[in-house]
């Protein structure tokens, strides 16, 4: 049983980790490449942040509950934990603040693509798209930390 716990679990936490550590990192990308204010550049980080959204994250986000379920009935924890209460609350908004982010990469691929393309400047709704961007990859992120924070420390307040 041991053995079987170790397994779900590493699988949980390499997955959070591969989740948090590829958000991180395209987000720090993504903000670099807007820095360059060139449209080249920025199509490109965000063609490639794409495919490493669809590669790594998709299926990192889709290992979170297909081994934390498991691991909770395996650990004889109940759902109705505090702490699994609101790690599954904040999982799902992670979840839809990283769907809006990956739409809005698209968009800025697309936007950013067509003034590479037509050597033109970036597009006043570049900017906008980018802010909107900006304001969600943040707390999305700090959203994934604090459940990383609460798988390790599983408060309970009983």
């Amino acid at each position: 049983m041991i053995n079987l716990i170790f397994a779900i679990k590493f699988v949980h936490v390499v997955a959070a980790a591969a989740m948090f550590g590829s958000a991180l990192g395209l987000a720090v990308f993504m903000l670099l490449a807007d820095r360059s204010r060139n449209a080249s550049v920025i199509a490109v980080t965000s063609r490639f942040a794409i495919g490493v959204e669809t590669a790594v994250m998709i299926p990192a986000l889709a290992l979170q509950p297909i081994s934390g379920f498991p691991l909770v009935s395996t650990i004889g924890l109940s759902f109705g934990e505090f702490w699994i209460v609101l790690s599954l609350l904040l999982y799902m908004l992670v979840v839809a603040g990283w769907l809006a982010v990956l739409l809005l990469e698209i968009r800025i691929r697309d936007l950013t693509k067509k003034a590479a393309l037509n050597r033109t400047p970036l597009p006043d709704a570049y900017h906008g798209v980018f802010r909107l961007y900006s304001m969600l990859v943040w707390p999305t992120l700090a959203g994934m930390l604090v459940v990383f924070a609460l798988m390790i420390w599983q408060p309970r307040f009983s």
